[in-house]
């Protein structure tokens, strides 16, 4: 493969990152990532909020296998990630948005550039992007959700091998809806920093102070459960919460604030890839597509995809 050969990553999640990362130490001096929000890092989500802070979207992560690769090696030794009193569960110290931002320090990261089709000029490919820029590259990995990914390809004029798209088109993610919650008094939660509730519209509580990620006490990010989250996700947040106020008054008293909310359309996986930790369906140029729901739907599995669609590239799979 050419070094000097374009990549283009569309989505700056986990997985995007870490195939950047990966093709940046093979040698491969023409990367850039492309993400269609403001920061980095996909649910690796971190907002400020009222003086005080909530991650609201992956709120730990387990990584006993990756423990030894450098760039986790990296994080544990610069205090950007650490391991919590509970055995084999690590955080991101002041929010887990800090992981991608340290990690894409040395990248080129493009951000509020959404994708909108990829066209196929005199061998290279034009990515159209809602901005209206259109930018070539040599090559490109997609790794959005699938979903999104999906709806790129089907608006595009590019070849590609259409044999794995029934398959991809089965895969599903679950809906979340999430409330950052300031309250009055502290609450005890079954662990150190979190609880899981098997039970009701509220399925987990997430303590950001005791996560060293809020420096204000008693901030609170709540996670719906995925039955609550899908019949209410179209809904206007007024009257989700509006829905929850007798859960909430429950789990905290009269005296609490939901100052934000927030919706991933695109939470966990329901169903997963099964043929491999990622694929690439390009005939004439690599376009390669990765993501958590290539594996496990976990942090691990999102690095091990991005892992694996950049060695794809560096095989030259087409």
């Amino acid at each position: 493969m050419n070094s000097k050969n374009s990549v283009s990553i569309i989505g700056c999640g986990i997985s995007g990152i870490f195939a950047a990362l990966e093709l940046k130490k093979a040698g491969i001096e023409n990367v850039q990532l492309f993400d269609k929000s403001r920061g980095v890092g996909g649910r690796l989500a971190t907002r400020r909020a009222n003086d005080g802070k909530f991650d609201h979207g992956i709120q730990y992560i387990k990584i006993d296998s990756l423990l030894q690769r450098p760039e986790i090696r990296t994080l544990i030794d610069n205090k950007t990630l650490a391991e919590t009193e509970e055995p084999g569960i690590f955080i991101g110290l002041d929010g887990m948005t800090n992981i991608a931002k340290f990690l894409t320090k040395d990248l080129n990261v493009k951000k509020e550039f959404k994708l909108l089709a990829i066209n196929e000029i005199n061998g290279s490919l034009e990515m159209n992007f809602e901005n209206n820029e259109k930018i070539l590259t040599d090559s490109i990995i997609l790794s959005s959700p699938i979903k999104q990914s999906l709806e790129i390809i089907e608006k595009s004029n590019i070849n590609y091998n259409k044999i794995h798209l029934e398959s991809l088109e089965r895969l599903e993610y679950y809906l979340a809806i999430i409330l950052m919650i300031e309250s009055t008094a502290p609450l005890n939660l079954d662990k150190k920093f979190y609880q899981e509730n098997p039970e009701g519209p509220i399925s987990f509580i997430a303590d950001n102070f005791k996560k060293n990620v809020s420096k204000k006490q008693n901030f609170y990010t709540l996670i719906c459960s995925p039955e609550f989250s899908a019949i209410n996700f179209e809904k206007d947040y007024a009257s989700i919460n509006l829905m929850l106020e007798d859960n909430l008054k429950y789990i905290f008293g009269p005296e609490y604030e939901i100052l934000s909310n927030h919706k991933w359309r695109y939470s966990i996986p329901k169903n997963f890839y099964t043929e491999g930790d990622s694929i690439n369906i390009g005939t004439n140029n690599f376009i390669g597509l990765c993501g958590d729901i290539f594996t496990n739907g976990r942090f691990d599995g999102a690095i091990n995809s991005g892992i694996s669609i950049a060695t794809k590239y560096l095989k030259n799979e087409i």
